[in-house]
């Protein structure tokens, strides 16, 4: 799960620099006056509200992908390993 929050805070950075781009041609729209201040303020907006649609979109396709290869590996969950350490402890629990 690690590679996954990697992989996410990957996507944020990624979703800050295109914030920074953004910004950086909107405020060279406006300059040109091909674009009032208070349009290029909402065109940024709504760039990075989609921006972060997208982030969560991959957040969401990169935890199934993950799910799923870690299933085709027939990999112990932590809820099967806690499971099979309370089946051993009431084990330990009855020998005594």
């Amino acid at each position: 799960m690690d590679l996954l929050k990697e992989m996410v805070s990957l996507g944020m950075g990624v979703i800050v620099l295109t914030r920074e781009k953004a910004e950086k041609a909107v405020n060279e729209l406006v300059k040109q006056g091909k674009l009032k201040r208070k349009e290029g303020k909402d065109l940024i907006e709504e760039l990075i509200k989609k921006g972060s649609k997208e982030a969560k979109g991959l957040e969401s396709g990169f935890s199934k992908m993950l799910s799923s290869a870690l299933s085709k590996l027939d990999i112990a969950s932590k809820k099967d390993i806690r499971r099979l350490e309370n089946e051993i402890e009431k084990i330990k629990s009855r020998k005594r």
